[in-house]
């Protein structure tokens, strides 16, 4: 079981669905005395019932039998009405109460920190916040809507029926004793592991469904399908086989309970019978019994079912533990921010030692590096010498092992987040977009931005002309991530949505490796021409974007060497 798997004490997740019922107090007791109202007429159903029938069993006059009548009607009048206002309270609290669990936890996945991101499923992260909602769900219907009032009702069944018999009393209370305690070491200790490993394995389905539809493309160019399939057959078997283990759990359970409920019955039914043959009591004393019968029944053949769907939401509920416990981005670790930055774009990086976590070895060792103001640097290298590495760290997707990171003369590690990703825009290989629609993605740096100033980076990055080509220009929709638009097409919008920041860094991390050689040398024009004061840190391979540099250096296994003619690279 790894850390992805940890169960959380129930007590715990508890106390998490707990503190949401708190947000909304009015409406949480409210819908309590609402519940407690239609809980105690259901009480008197039984009462209610024996009362009429022993009025006709009497051959009582028919104006009491009729009062007796209407008695029963408003009774159950009472529990419907009653309850279904509690629902329309339930209902808002719930609703509410599910939003905030997702946005609390959606919060604090995206400021998880890169290194997290990088090494989840998106299909499982996913999966985690649809049934941290879900798990809210299920353990406030089953504690406040069913368990506690099964409970109430139960308590109070057994002390009327013990008023009246005092044996067939103590026979109810030990049955549903019985029946509560062997639901709760039964689950606990024989469900609720087949529960975790069902759920594992749901999370493993989840995660390759998203991986393989994400990669649709890719796979079939290399008419991969057959071998994917067998995969997920291979995961969907492992699921199968751990979900079809908790079922029948959850079905023997069910065996054990109707052994239960048979037994009470026998036993209720029963002792009023021997009672009856001896002329010790009425019709109406038969019919209270076995009319107690049917509604404890009912409550606990509800209360076991609404316990296992109680655990069921904790363990869905821990998801929002889990994702609320995520170790966060640290917007500024030492000391606030004060002042306002000089945004000159000077950039230094003073002997700098870093090391992936879980990687064996360093990838940048004791890098220095120097970038002045308004100067376009290209940094060259092998493929694995830290070049990349050098942008993540400027934008703090992660921290130094040793050494600082200056930007405008001011530590990074000292600086919000928000003024440090505002002064510092990346473009990377990959040209991340949104499933919406150009404009959206262009202005996504700046929202409010005119869409002047959205046309004016469009055609700094060349990107314009084939806007205008499409059906809808600038309010075409991409597809999901862009996907009807070409590789080249998608780093263009995306070097247009960096360019529209107005930042003082701009990094480009091969962010024109898709483009032609022609294409990319007009979009480097460009780019200088639309910001000429704009710092420019490139890291590439291809000659275009090295020759748009002012002066390349050239990294090897994470250190810095001196600058180096554009020629010999």
């Amino acid at each position: 079981m790894n850390e992805n798997f940890r169960p959380y004490p129930y007590r715990q997740v508890l106390g998490f669905v707990a503190g949401m019922w708190m947000r909304r107090r009015a409406y949480f007791f409210s819908g309590i005395l609402l519940t407690l109202a239609a809980t105690g007429f259901d009480l008197l159903l039984p009462w209610a019932s024996a009362r009429l029938i022993e009025s006709v069993a009497q051959n009582a006059n028919a104006g009491a039998v009729w009062q007796n009548w209407f008695l029963l009607l408003g009774v159950f009048a009472g529990f419907a009405i009653s309850r279904n206002l509690a629902h329309r309270l339930w209902i808002p609290l719930a609703s509410r109460n599910m939003q905030a669990v997702l946005l609390k936890s959606f919060q604090h996945v995206l400021s998880a920190p890169a290194h997290w991101h990088a090494a989840q499923s998106s299909g499982d992260t996913l999966r985690r916040l649809r049934r941290s909602m879900s798990g809210y769900d299920k353990v406030t219907d089953a504690v406040t809507v069913h368990l506690g009032p099964a409970l109430m009702v139960l308590l109070g069944l057994v002390v009327m029926i013990g008023w009246r018999e005092p044996l067939a009393g103590l026979f109810a209370l030990l049955v549903a004793i019985a029946f509560i305690v062997s639901n709760l070491l039964v689950g606990m200790q024989w469900i609720r592991p087949a529960h975790l490993s069902a759920n594992f394995n749901d999370g493993q389905l989840s995660g390759l469904a998203a991986d393989v539809l994400a990669a649709a493309t890719t796979i079939k160019s290399f008419r991969a399908e057959t071998r994917e399939r067998a995969r997920m057959e291979q995961v969907a078997q492992l699921w199968g086989q751990a979900s079809s283990k908790a079922w029948r759990r959850v079905v023997d359970l069910g065996l054990m309970q109707n052994v239960l409920l048979l037994l009470l019955l026998a036993g209720l039914s029963g002792v009023a019978l021997l009672a009856w043959s001896k002329g010790a009591t009425r019709p109406g004393d038969v019919a209270f019994a076995v009319t107690s019968f049917l509604l404890m029944a009912g409550y606990l053949r509800g209360f076991g079912e609404n316990l296992r769907a109680a655990q069921s939401g904790l363990e869905d509920a821990a998801d929002a533990l889990f994702l609320t416990g995520l170790p966060q981005e640290e917007p500024a670790p030492n000391e606030p921010f004060t002042g306002v930055m000089e945004r000159r774009g000077e950039v230094n990086f003073n002997s700098i030692e870093f090391t992936y976590p879980g990687a064996g070895s360093a990838v940048l060792k004791g890098l220095n590096l120097h970038v002045q103001s308004g100067e376009t640097v290209a940094i060259a290298g092998s493929s694995g010498s830290g070049k990349s590495t050098v942008s993540k760290l400027l934008q703090r997707f992660y921290e130094p092992d040793s050494g600082q990171v200056l930007l405008d003369g001011r530590d990074i590690s000292m600086l919000p987040l928000d003024v440090l990703r505002r002064t510092v825009s990346m473009v990377g290989q990959d040209a991340v977009l949104l499933s919406r629609s150009i404009r959206e993605n262009i202005s996504y740096s700046r929202p409010k931005a005119s869409m002047d100033e959205i046309v004016a980076a469009a055609t700094a990055a060349c990107a314009h002309e084939f806007i205008m080509a499409l059906p809808e220009g600038y309010d075409t929709h991409i597809g999901s991530h862009g996907a009807l638009l070409s590789g080249g097409q998608r780093q263009r919008i995306a070097l247009a949505r960096a360019l529209l920041a107005d930042a003082s860094v701009l990094v480009l991390d091969e962010a024109t490796s898709a483009l032609d050689s022609q294409t990319e040398a007009s979009v480097l024009a460009g780019i200088v021409a639309f910001r000429p004061q704009q710092t420019r840190i490139v890291i590439a391979h291809r000659p275009a974007a090295i020759l748009a540099a002012d002066r390349v250096l050239w990294l090897e296994e994470g250190v810095a060497l001196e600058t180096v003619a554009k020629e010999a690279i």
